[in-house]
């Protein structure tokens, strides 16, 4: 049996106002011609299907005709939801799509308690004809709230056992489940969070998220440890890059399948193919490169540096003209700058380079006795975690506050949830 596995569409995302419906659209064509080469028995989508939880038609558009397409081909899919998705909207046509082989897990449900449903997950078998040649065990997005996880007093030591206790607890009972319905058939899951392999450790820039999911990234990453033995491999989302987590590689990152933001790499993105062999294990775990259709280019520097990097922009002529993001440093005040670099905007293989967000502001040397030579901070740079030291400093003479203060802040940041699970990191 062939599984493959992705996540993190951000269906209807955009980039500066810049929609990224064609990059998006490309990509699932691309994708269904890869299942058809490969002969893939079923899609897992590890969460994120959307961008927001609202998301535009368009986005939606996208999404159901590819389940239709997937439908039409005879091809199973399992989606679960990720903390960007709406879980009841993702849940709203669970039914109808049953009905095209997809199952839909959006969101932790209280009132699930079949045999294969479970709360925090659905227990789903894989078929190669009649025969049951792997169980799925689909898990979204869990709020922590959602799992009885409290103890916001606690120390941070504690939280994070307590974290990941509910977690183990998770898997181990969808594994129970699974293996009392399907006595010897090898076990697969779900799940949308932050896993690295030191629990309590912190992703990375290269990672492309804000802060965790869980306790509002006051605790740190979960650790591989939480995944029960019995599963012979974990297809996981949120994270935007493409790596396993643990040594036995067998809990996996498929990473988002396009650039999102311009501080991730436009290449190297990747779906990722499962092997399960005909004795129950985990064989050939293949990573596929997604081709690039538009690149998110950051360009910053001085004046004059910058103004040659527009003018010698190039790309491939299979790509769409890139988006640019670009941040000037001057030597003196020029009301002027920004209209000079919009009349730079390189022409090249399907037509010409959006230069779709500019800022300039002067730089260190010329701003001396203005904010003492240090350039503000813009507000799209401003989070509520740097607002509130900012504040503080000024309040309490530049020192920093305690951990427990961040703590208690953080925590605040973490609204009790409603029906819907979903919202931005």
């Amino acid at each position: 049996m062939r599984v493959l596995h992705t996540s993190d569409w951000h269906l209807g995302v955009d980039y500066f106002q810049q929609s990224r419906g064609a990059e998006q659209r490309a990509f699932l064509a691309w994708l269904l011609r890869l299942i058809d080469e490969r002969d893939i028995d079923a899609v897992l989508v590890a969460g994120d299907v959307f961008d927001t939880v609202n998301p535009p038609a368009e986005a939606q558009e996208a999404y159901y005709r590819f389940v239709a397409e997937l439908a039409r081909r005879g091809k199973r899919a399992i989606v679960v939801g990720g903390n960007h998705d709406s879980a009841s909207r993702l849940d709203a046509p669970r039914g109808v799509l049953e009905a095209l082989s997809t199952v839909v897990v959006g969101g932790y449900a209280a009132e699930r308690s079949s045999d294969l449903e479970d709360p925090a997950g659905v227990c789903v078998p894989l078929k190669v004809g009649d025969e049951v040649a792997a169980v799925v065990c689909a898990v979204p997005y869990l709020h922590d709230w959602r799992l009885g996880v409290r103890g916001f007093e606690d120390s941070a030591e504690v939280q994070r056992a307590t974290l990941n206790d509910a977690f183990r607890g998770v898997y181990a009972r969808l594994a129970d489940k699974a293996s009392a319905l399907f006595p010897g058939v090898p076990l697969l899951a779900t799940g949308h969070l932050t896993c690295l392999p030191q629990a309590g450790s912190r992703p990375t820039e290269e990672d492309a998220i804000p802060n965790e999911i869980n306790r509002v990234g006051s605790l740190g990453a979960m650790g591989p440890g939480i995944f029960d033995p019995r599963f012979v491999y974990v297809a996981l989302g949120h994270i935007h890059r493409s790596f396993p987590v643990d040594e036995g590689r067998r809990v996996w990152y498929s990473g988002t399948p396009i650039q999102v933001g311009s501080k991730e790499p436009a290449d190297g993105r990747n779906v990722l193919i499962i092997e399960i062999t005909g004795e129950g294990r985990l064989g050939v775990i293949e990573r596929v490169k997604v081709p690039v259709k538009r690149r998110l280019v950051s360009i910053s520097g001085p004046y004059d540096e910058v103004e040659h990097r527009i003018r010698t922009l190039t790309w491939d002529p299979s790509e769409l003209p890139p988006y640019v993001v670009v941040d000037a440093s001057l030597k003196q005040v020029d009301t002027g700058a920004v209209g000079k670099l919009k009349a730079l905007a390189p022409k090249g293989p399907g037509g010409v380079a959006a230069l779709v967000h500019i800022t300039t502001a002067l730089g260190a040397e010329a701003a001396v006795g203005v904010e003492g030579g240090v350039r503000r901070p813009r507000l799209d740079e401003v989070t509520p975690e740097t607002a509130f030291l900012f504040a503080w400093e000024k309040k309490y003479g530049g020192t920093q506050p305690e951990d427990e203060v961040m703590q208690r802040f953080r925590s605040l940041l973490s609204a009790s949830p409603t029906d819907d699970e979903g919202g931005s990191v």
